[in-house]
């Protein structure tokens, strides 16, 4: 039988081979019936737990970290317990989600004349008819069919929207006729009336609406994205010409 030397706890004592600057764990085995201290190579060393913290805080899941050592989402999961790294709260991760998820849309890098003329005529027309406080989607409302037309050509080539996430929302009267307003806009617009939501209609008005023959539309696209980037391209035209005016002023 061969004496072990100074006592240790199975698994849990580690050394570093000055040499190679390798990591060994200790650990007591019966070999041919002798206890013997054997060491074994450490897979997370110092240098692999700082990439792996660094990785999990840069965004990455537990599962793509696992995919970078190896790993299983349990091992990961287990050793970032031991280490003291926290995990994201359900509300962190579905934001992350939310980021890395593909863009719906794909701005055009470069724009002719025409294009630029276009920008920022649909920004104007967005600054001046679209929704901009708690909105989560690109919403703008006008009952001119020709500033509709030009802002859906906006959307359509400044931008490159997925036409399908087009959604149109009618504002009308009991006095006029829906459907016929319904296949009006299909028409100004070219989006099918499948992508047409339930429409509003206004009761006990009988009279002529001569302003709002044809009633008045909403073009919304829900994409938070694209609603953040027409609000901070409009904020940098207002900075551009100096024309931010303090709000928090109190007549």
């Amino acid at each position: 039988m061969i004496d072990p030397p100074t006592w240790t706890r199975p698994g849990k004592a580690s050394s570093q081979s000055p040499s190679a600057g390798l990591f060994l764990r200790l650990d007591f085995r019966v070999v041919f019936g002798q206890t013997v201290l054997m060491s074994f190579p450490v897979f997370w060393t110092p240098k692999k737990l700082t990439k792996l913290r660094q990785l999990y805080q840069s965004g990455l899941s537990m599962r793509e970290v696992g995919g970078h050592f190896g790993k299983s989402v349990w091992a990961i999961n287990s050793v970032m317990k031991r280490q003291g790294i926290q995990r994201r709260n359900r509300s962190e991760t579905n934001h992350l989600q939310f980021l890395k998820s593909p863009l719906s849309f794909k701005p055009k890098a470069y724009l002719s004349y025409k294009e630029q003329l276009l920008r920022i005529a649909g920004l104007m027309l967005y600054w001046g008819e679209g929704a901009k406080k708690n909105s989560h989607s690109v919403d703008f409302a006008n009952s001119d069919p020709e500033m509709i037309a030009i802002f859906l050509q906006f959307l359509r080539n400044i931008y490159q929207i997925d036409e399908s996430r087009l959604r149109i929302y009618l504002y009308s009267y009991n006095s006029l006729p829906t459907n016929e307003l319904i296949t009006y806009w299909s028409k100004v617009t070219n989006i099918p009336t499948t992508q047409f939501s339930k429409p509003y209609i206004r009761l006990n008005s009988d009279l002529k609406h001569d302003k709002m023959q044809h009633g008045l539309i909403h073009i919304r696209y829900a994409d938070t994205r694209l609603f953040r980037l027409i609000m901070d391209e409009i904020q940098q035209i207002k900075y551009s010409w100096g024309t931010q005016v303090d709000n928090e002023v109190r007549l």
